[in-house]
């Protein structure tokens, strides 16, 4: 598989070679010789191999190429475009998060779409990296973002955002949306109520898993009270309460978690809902396991008798 001479040599990709089709490989020094000339690298994307368009996009949010980064994001040749974690790795500023988020609107928005993304987005996955507020309000205004089935936000810390942008993501998403991933974001009591009417609003909802978020008892009440007529969810993994912590390390006193998680199981018979609830604590400050119930407790080794 290669370019054409005459698309390759104008595009500074290989060295031209006459009439001779240039041999795939592609060195990662050539890549700047590629990006400084960023109409000519865009006018090469729909025949670039897909092979060469990871090492180019990082290159380019490297490069603070904007246009190129929004350029690629529309051609991008594979099922799956790792946003998050090509942002933990580069940092880049918030333009060059817009313009990865402008790629998919006007992707989207066209009624042919080239390579292989031929369906509204159904998946995000932005995980274990920092974005600011203005990213994620600039994401949760992105009509790309409509039609989410899998939303995983897991590991990104969002105790000094406001809930707002979160609140309006999964509102916009929430005629379509089956999985919801917020383990670890460090969300508190106050953000989280704030997020419940539009938890409410999720009908397709199945899945929702918030591990390691510091939430209180009385706010998981509500969230099974504001979840009743989610009749499809049934797999939930909920922290343990903050009640139930008996010291700053996150040690769980277990004796307290029983007592709690059959607080919830009765809340759980009074409103109808099936009693598939998960509970999971902190990990363990010896070994970092967690612990579980399902219905019953799988305590790590390392804890003692409550």
């Amino acid at each position: 598989m290669a370019l054409g001479p005459s698309r390759s040599a104008a595009c500074g990709i290989f060295p031209d070679r006459g009439t001779n089709p240039c041999p795939l490989h592609w060195q990662v020094d050539s890549q700047p010789l590629l990006l400084r000339d960023e109409a000519l690298a865009i006018a090469a994307l729909e025949e670039l191999p897909a092979e060469l368009f990871p090492p180019l996009f990082s290159s380019a949010l490297a490069g603070m190429h904007s246009q190129a980064v929004k350029a690629m994001v529309q051609a991008w040749p594979f099922p799956c475009l790792p946003l998050g974690a090509l942002m933990k790795e580069h940092k880049p500023h918030l333009e060059i998060f817009q313009a990865a988020i402008d790629g998919l609107d006007v992707l989207l928005a066209q009624e042919v779409r080239p390579r292989c993304l031929k369906n509204p987005l159904e998946t995000l996955s932005i995980t274990n990296c920092l974005i600011s507020e203005a990213d994620l309000m600039h994401l949760s205004q992105c009509p790309s973002v409509s039609q989410l089935k899998d939303l995983s936000l897991s590991g990104v810390n969002l105790t000094s955002i406001s809930s707002k942008p979160l609140w309006v993501l999964i509102e916009k998403a929430s005629a379509t949306l089956q999985d919801l991933d917020l383990d670890e974001c460090g969300i508190m009591d106050s953000q989280f109520s704030a997020l419940l009417p539009a938890l409410s609003h999720c009908s397709q909802l199945t899945t929702f898993s918030f591990c390691g978020n510091p939430i209180s008892m009385a706010v998981l009440e509500s969230l099974l009270r504001h979840t009743v007529g989610l009749s499809k969810l049934s797999h939930v993994l909920y922290p343990a309460p903050l009640e139930s912590y008996e010291d700053v390390h996150g040690t769980v006193h277990l004796g307290r978690l029983a007592h709690l998680h059959a607080r919830l199981k009765q809340v759980l018979q009074e409103l109808g809902l099936p009693s598939m609830v998960w509970f999971s604590g902190n990990p363990c400050p010896h070994c970092g396991d967690r612990t579980f119930y399902s219905p019953e407790p799988i305590l790590c080794p390392c804890y003692m008798a409550a």
